[in-house]
């Protein structure tokens, strides 16, 4: 019986089989580089806990490097597998990690401290400029997932982006990673530099940003913008910014502005940000908005400042829809809270602003001397609660934008970007906002008599089918045929009619499409 089953899995047409090979370093190759020159597409490299003086290439490979963090979770393995860029052959190409070869999002780089990087050097719009202290993507695509990109250094004589992270047109996945002070230092400039942690630049594709943290980097030039991250796009909305610290961030310059982020010329998703302690010359102490409409709703931004103006907010060109945000203790000669003029709701602005449910009320952030910006709550154990809990817009509740945690009446939305003591540690904790794939999860429970759970996730709105067959390939039970918007979805399927064995149940949605088994035991 069993040969027969594995017969059929082999024969059936919606069923493949993937070979995948781990290569070990320095099990297998004493060098990094070397692991990737061997690998071909779908392998692993696995990166024993050390120090390697490398600055990496994936030369193109839909690979995946990472340190032992990925077989057990331990974040002891981000902190002691040390990729050093500080020693390397060319110094025009000196980012530690580079993906210049028309890298896609299969192209993943987990669990490491990538450290020592002064950039690569590129002729762009005839003049060169450097890019990419820890991470330079070029004209590629990337994953970038559970990794410390610390200390990185670029000093040039002109314009330069990217003291850690520099993503240059193509699809990028930043997600839960610590970058932090990395620094850009251009004492002579052309124009300008930009993102002091993080700079993507992307007309068309889709960048992901989620649940760093991105902390006390700095920019010291005559113009700098963007002391913590600039997510640009010159109109493409395909950017999500959502779920990360950023704060302590600096703009040492005499013009410019946005000490934490800069959002210009384009409109993306930004939400459920934590915005504290930046610092910007001219104007925006913790956020610019320039040309821009985003998506703006949950921040918390607060004590940052800036010497002339907006020190929380500075807004030029349209007026954008904010929603849901807490504005408080920020510093400005004008417009301390926000300078320009938005289109404000259902949120704590210190000294007020007029807007339908806008309060102003200290939020009684937990600890705010200690950086802790979760808000009071009794039900945590505080004695007091914070005026911003079931505050925001109810139109809101249970949708994306719902930053509700479990505290109040639950019938309501709250204001900032968190309410209960769950702090993401910018490394393991999972966000499930926006799915960045398309997943289909093993049923739950397996085996199983006689219902279970299926769940599955979509990237974005589609046509989805979920179907059941049997071992002979016969159509079973249609589980979904329609359109489901972009999220994780699950169904029960109830097998009661159905005798035990073996049953496989397939996904389709779009191109994806991927088959998993599950067993009835009656």
């Amino acid at each position: 019986m069993k040969k027969l089953i594995f017969t059929l899995l082999l024969t059936l047409p919606f069923l493949t089989i993937h070979s995948q090979d781990t290569i070990n370093v320095p099990g297998d190759y004493s060098t990094i580089q070397a692991a990737i020159d061997a690998a071909v597409n779908g392998d692993i490299v696995l990166v024993a806990e050390d120090t390697y003086y490398e600055n990496i290439n994936f030369k193109g490979k839909a690979i995946t490097i990472a340190s032992h963090f990925l077989i057990d979770g331990n974040e002891t393995h981000i902190e002691n597998t040390v990729i050093n860029g500080s020693q390397p052959t060319d110094p025009d190409s000196a980012s530690v990690v580079t993906f210049r070869n028309g890298e896609d999002t299969n192209s993943v780089i987990c669990g490491f401290t990538i450290t020592g990087g002064t950039g690569t050097i590129i002729l762009y719009n005839g003049l060169l400029r450097r890019f990419g202290g820890g991470v330079f993507a070029y004209y590629s695509d990337a994953k970038i997932l559970h990794n410390i990109i610390e200390s990185n250094y670029i000093q040039y004589t002109s314009d330069s982006f990217g003291g850690g992270i520099c993503g240059f047109d193509g699809n990028y996945i930043i997600e839960s990673n610590i970058i932090r002070d990395n620094e850009i230092n251009t004492p002579s400039i052309v124009y300008y530099s930009l993102g002091g942690g993080v700079y993507t630049y992307s007309l068309v594709g889709y960048v992901r940003i989620v649940n760093n943290k991105i902390l006390n980097n700095t920019i010291t030039a005559p113009e700098a913008w963007g002391g913590g991250i600039i997510p640009a796009g010159q109109g493409n909305d395909n950017y999500f910014i959502i779920n990360n610290l950023i704060s302590g961030n600096t703009l040492n310059a005499t013009t410019g502005g946005s000490g934490g982020i800069d959002i210009y010329n384009h409109s993306p998703t930004v939400i459920n940000n934590v915005i504290v302690n930046n610092s910007a010359p001219t104007r925006g102490g913790g956020a610019v908005i320039e040309n821009a409409t985003p998506i703006f709703s949950n921040n918390t931004i607060a004590y940052n400042t800036s010497t002339v103006r907006g020190g929380g907010l500075d807004v030029v060109g349209p007026i954008p829809q904010i929603m849901n945000c807490i504005l408080w203790g920020n510093s400005a000669p004008a417009g301390s809270q926000i300078n320009g003029t938005v289109n404000i709701s259902y949120s704590d602005i210190e000294g007020g602003y007029t807007g339908t449910g806008n309060i102003d009320l200290d939020p009684l952030f937990r600890d705010a001397l200690n950086n802790d910006f979760h808000l009071m709550s009794t039900d945590c154990g505080d004695n007091f609660n914070s005026p911003c809990i079931d505050a925001g817009n109810p139109a809101y509740k249970d949708s994306v934008m719902d930053c509700d945690w479990g505290l109040g009446s639950q019938d309501t939305c709250d204001m900032g970007a968190y309410s209960i003591a769950v702090l993401y540690t910018g490394i393991s904790e999972e966000n499930e906002i926006l799915p960045d794939k398309y997943e289909l999860s093993q049923n739950y429970p397996n085996p199983f008599n006689p219902v279970t759970t299926i769940k599955y996730q979509i990237p974005e709105r589609g046509f989805v089918m979920l179907i059941v067959y049997d071992v002979l390939g016969k159509e079973i039970a249609t589980l979904a045929n329609e359109e489901k918007t972009v999220g994780i979805h699950q169904v029960e399927f109830d097998a009661s009619s159905l005798s035990s064995g073996v049953y496989f149940y397939r996904l389709r949605s779009g191109s994806f499409v991927e088959t998993k088994k599950m067993l009835l035991m009656k």
